[in-house]
């Protein structure tokens, strides 16, 4: 057994008197995919989004996932929808179901009739047009109906939150972090317990969590009025009960729709760009016993990511808060655009 998962091993049978982790190989990767925000036919419009190239964006990320040789399943962080409609699930579902590995769904703000935004949208007209924003009708189907769609990829039963086996010694907590009616995140007690109790429960596996809303923040400005809504507004609760348990390895996020990844305590936080904002990309995220690797990968042609970055940087919600002029311009392209491969050494940040 490598050194590295032998540390792991000695931590858990200190912390948790069972046994370790097993990890059915020495190579584990994953993709993860969010903020897909597909509709079917015109009349939706998300901020920033290239929704009218969201079905084909989602169909070459399938493609491309399908020739991967060495992918062991795919994370869905959120957001599958832009308008929340019986025939827009089913495209995003058949579309998925296509992939030829397992794939595991959390929910997202789109995904149902609560979705909020942190201000009123704006009047329509030639700006908000070219921001993607266009005037969706009324929609009528709730969180229930998609949590029921994807039975068996994570959910299992009612709930918004699940946990499951993805792998041998390897399991992946979804936890439902939306609010109906609100913006930011929330983890209500009820789930807190229920997150303590399944990682205790599953003490000898390793463990992967994911999030729509972020736990962490991965850039200075989450912290500011403007994106605070993109985290769990009681992160520091979840935070807490993460900490506990050393089978804890990482946690994913796909509201902040750009590449980033932070240490904190024994834990590797990552978040993941997004399919149909700009840079129009997954992320692929490969696990050895040293380290572990977030590389994103873009989907679109060159003209398409082009007109995505411009729309971008005619959005207020991600182009608003830099300073006005080149150099806010290239701020904002350099976050979202930036962190195309970072390697995290595991050994650092296990005990």
């Amino acid at each position: 057994m490598p050194r590295a998962w032998l540390c792991v091993l000695l931590v858990l049978l200190v912390t948790a008197g069972c046994g370790a982790p097993s990890v059915p190989r020495d190579r584990i990767t994953f993709a993860v995919l969010g903020g897909v925000y597909l509709a079917a036919g015109p009349g939706a419009g998300v901020e920033g989004a290239m929704v009218e190239d969201a079905q084909a964006l989602l169909a070459k990320a399938v493609a491309d996932l399908g020739r991967a040789k060495d992918l062991d399943f795919v994370i869905v962080t959120g957001d599958l929808l832009a308008r929340a409609d019986g025939l827009s699930l089913d495209l995003v579902k058949a579309a998925l179901e296509e992939l030829r590995v397992p794939y595991l769904v959390v929910l997202g703000a789109h995904d149902g009739p609560s979705a909020a935004a942190p201000a009123p949208g704006p009047a329509s007209g030639p700006a908000t047009e070219a921001a993607g924003y266009s005037p969706a009708p009324p929609c009528g189907l709730s969180r229930s109906a998609v949590v029921w769609a994807f039975q068996g990829r994570g959910f299992s039963g009612p709930e918004g939150y699940w946990s499951r086996e993805v792998l041998p010694g390897l399991v992946v907590v979804g936890l439902d972090t939306v609010q109906p009616g609100r913006a930011a995140g929330h983890v209500d007690a009820r789930q807190l317990e229920w997150l303590d109790r399944t990682l205790a429960a599953r003490a000898d596996k390793a463990a992967l969590v994911v999030a729509y809303h972020a736990l962490m923040p991965m850039h200075p400005l989450d912290e500011g009025a403007a994106w605070r809504h993109k985290l769990v507004d009681n992160a520091a609760a979840v935070r807490e009960v993460l900490q506990r348990h050393a089978n804890v390895l990482a946690v994913l996020a796909g509201n902040c729709h750009f590449a980033e990844g932070r240490v904190a305590g024994r834990v590797l936080y990552l978040s993941a760009p997004s399919v149909a904002v700009w840079p129009l990309a997954y992320l692929l995220v490969r696990l050895t016993p040293r380290e572990a690797e977030a590389v994103w990968v873009a989907l679109a042609p060159d003209d398409l990511a082009r007109r995505a970055q411009d729309r971008l940087l005619r959005t207020p919600t991600y182009r608003g808060v830099f300073p006005a002029g080149e150099d806010g311009d290239t701020a904002c392209v350099r976050l979202f655009g930036g962190k195309k491969m970072e390697v995290y050494s595991l050994p650092a940040i296990r005990p």
